[in-house]
């Protein structure tokens, strides 16, 4: 049983990946529009002037940092978490509340 869900599982995932490419592949050559206008040529003229000198200045500068441990860490994550998700919440009020 597990080897004919397995199977079917990559059958699915295989047509679904099939059809992605064709749907992408038909897109693209219905967006792309061929036509036989030459557009005309431009004389474009750059130039870039380097100073002779570069800058060398190099300014060390020392980070120092604090020791964190995973605890601290996953706090701070699950805070984050949490306003994102209350964030959310708050948007589904007022969307209803309009």
């Amino acid at each position: 049983m597990t080897k004919v869900k397995a199977m079917v599982t990559k059958m699915m995932l295989g047509a679904m990946t099939v059809a992605t490419l064709m749907a992408t592949s038909a897109g693209a050559s219905a967006a792309t529009v061929t036509s036989n206008v030459t557009a005309p040529e431009m004389a474009v003229v750059t130039t870039v002037k380097l100073d002779t000198h570069a800058n060398t200045e190099i300014q060390p500068t020392k980070i120092h940092l604090k020791r964190v441990t995973t605890k601290v860490i996953s706090n701070q994550v699950q805070t984050a978490v949490d306003a994102s998700a209350l964030n959310l919440d708050q948007q589904h009020r007022d969307r209803q509340l309009k």
